[in-house]
């Protein structure tokens, strides 16, 4: 709505009326008795208030506003509360790798251990079978202990003494992994002595 001024300068402003054609003033605020509703139509842009105008809507009234065109922002404050959750969805079926574990560092020690001894002669031959699995069923580790009076050079299957890792009399090494190992002397027939972890 607009106003002309003695000065000939233009006012623009919102009035709002009661049933009775009576201005609400600032002294008399809009009220909205509790359980009834008003709505208001705003067509075309927003009016511009000069102050933000006080409204008195009592106790839990039904207010509808149409906003024609207009967008208007909003803030939620508050607790959302979406429930709880029982359960979770189980993993489809099949192999799922889930991440890696670490099992070859494990630190209060293995499922299970066992001993045994190879014949280890100048011809590549297993000193000790793989091992594969999880915990409690693949190996962790095995240890190889030279008894012999000779050199053992260790590593996969056709190791030979240029290709293999030298195990000297009387030295253990300890290997990390599930697979076999294989082993040859520099000389004559050595025993081995292998201790598995898993």
């Amino acid at each position: 709505m607009q106003w002309k001024n003695p000065d000939g300068s233009i006012t623009e402003g919102v009035v709002i009326e009661d049933g009775d054609g009576n201005k609400i003033t600032a002294a008399d605020p809009f009220f909205v008795a509790p359980g009834t509703g008003v709505t208001w139509t705003l067509g075309g842009a927003l009016p511009a208030f000069a102050a933000t105008p006080t409204f008195n809507i009592g106790a839990a009234p039904t207010l509808a506003v149409n906003w024609s065109g207009q967008s208007v922002a909003a803030t939620q404050s508050g607790t959302w509360n979406i429930g709880s959750v029982a359960s979770l969805p189980a993993l489809a079926a099949g192999s799922n790798t889930i991440g890696n574990v670490g099992v070859n560092n494990n630190p209060v020690g293995s499922a299970a251990f066992a001993a045994s001894q190879a014949s280890i002669g100048t011809t590549s031959a297993q000193i000790v079978a793989a091992r594969t699995g999880v915990s409690g069923t693949g190996r962790i580790a095995a240890t190889l202990y030279n008894a012999g009076s000779a050199t053992v050079y260790f590593g996969a299957s056709g190791v030979t003494a240029t290709t293999g890792m030298p195990l000297p009399p009387g030295a253990s090494a300890t290997i990390n992994t599930q697979a076999a190992i294989y082993g040859i002397a520099a000389s004559g027939t050595q025993s081995i002595g292998v201790m598995e972890t898993f």
